[in-house]
């Protein structure tokens, strides 16, 4: 194939920690598998992200996430969700929108359902999950749900 399943380094967002953490506390997370997750934006986007402005070219947003424990969240990591604004031409029928999945250990059961450690980007098919949702959002924001209605 193309290589957007293939498993290896994150590409986009490996930095996310040196980024500005966006939401006081986990927030648990329907759409991203009923998991707690955090968000984090690159300087490039975050008051953008925090103003519910439009997300300039060069943002990188970065949920980090974790499986529930009896509604809090766990020790036990979950996905890292990534989206990236990129030039107008990328991906027009979304924005423009570069969005990636990165599992490096998945529990055993999804392991098991999933063939072991996932990284589906760019213009991988799977990343169709993410359209799916972010693509009913607005899209000025890049399908990022405003930071004022993320629960706190």
């Amino acid at each position: 194939g193309d290589g957007t399943d293939r498993f290896g380094p994150l590409e986009v967002g490996a930095d996310y920690l040196s980024y500005r953490r966006v939401t006081p506390e986990p927030f648990l997370s329907a759409v991203h598998g009923d998991r707690w997750v955090d968000v984090y934006v690159n300087e490039v986007g975050a008051d953008a992200y925090l103003d519910n402005s439009e997300m300039p070219v060069g943002s990188i947003v970065v949920k980090t996430s974790w499986q529930d424990e009896a509604g809090a969240p766990s020790t036990v990591p979950g996905p890292l969700y990534i989206m990236e604004r990129r030039p107008a031409g990328y991906a027009p029928e979304h924005g423009d929108w570069y969005f990636a999945i990165h599992w490096a250990n998945p529990t055993t059961d999804q392991a098991g359902t999933l063939g072991g450690p996932l990284y589906w980007r760019g213009r991988s098919a799977r990343v169709a999950y993410c359209y799916d949702c972010h693509d009913n959002y607005d899209r000025g924001l890049g399908g990022l749900v405003p930071s004022s209605v993320v629960p706190r």
